[in-house]
């Protein structure tokens, strides 16, 4: 039974209470605080599966109708549709997708649905320096392998790669990167080597897996355009 509630739809700059159609305010005006009464209890649909919204913390959060109008958290749908939201409190607007300035991870907007002998560890270190967002293989294997649907939404894939401080010290280290079944990249390097940094157009495609050799090798620094 659906039941009303008084709600305060106050946003925050975590955006947890970020709704995806928001009531009407003027560019650059402050934002202000408004008792409303709501209806909760609405189920939301995504291509048939049902949506359990979360905040940022993982917690369920309401959505609800208003006026007639179903109010839904943003920052859920936009995660359902595999699209990165920010908030730029200095200007108060939301970005959904690409923004000015901001960059994607792969790892974090788009993470593999399925992996093998994968590790990807907070940091690492390569050529001294410490990189994040990275992705090597599990210690003890030779090669990992990892599949992402990238749904057709980027152009760019870009990252570093090269061998991890203090690992075994021979060999070579390769990444291939197959799109839709066919390799497009294909990079390899010694253990003495600088990191490098490497980007390759992805445009249009909507699966990418990409293979590791060398068990001391990694990539790091994963953006996506």
């Amino acid at each position: 039974m659906k039941k009303m509630h008084r709600v305060r739809d106050i946003l925050t700059g975590a955006l947890a209470m970020a709704l995806v159609f928001a009531l009407a305010s003027p560019a650059g005006a402050a934002l202000a605080g408004k008792t409303i009464q709501v209806l909760t209890g609405v189920d939301i649909y995504v291509d048939g599966v049902e949506m359990k919204p979360t905040d940022a913390n993982g917690k369920p959060v309401d959505t609800f109708v208003y006026n007639g109008t179903t109010y839904v958290p943003l920052r859920a749908v936009s995660q359902y549709l595999g699209k990165a939201v920010s908030y730029d409190g200095k200007n108060q607007r939301v970005y959904i997708g690409e923004a000015p300035g901001m960059k994607q991870y792969l790892l974090t907007v788009c993470p593999p649905y399925q992996t093998s002998s994968v590790e990807m560890p907070a940091t690492l270190e390569m050529g001294g320096k410490k990189y994040a967002n990275v992705m090597k293989c599990i210690h003890g294997q030779m090669d990992a392998t990892a599949l992402f649907n990238l749904n057709g939404q980027y152009k760019t894939l870009s990252f570093d790669m090269g061998h991890e401080d203090g690992g075994d010290s021979w060999g070579e280290g390769q990444v291939d990167i197959y799109l839709d079944g066919e390799l497009a990249f294909s990079a390899d390097m010694s253990w003495d080597e600088l990191p490098k940094h490497f980007e390759v157009d992805i445009h249009n495609a909507l699966q990418m897996k990409i293979v590791l050799n060398g068990g001391s090798h990694a990539i790091a620094d994963i953006q996506v355009y």
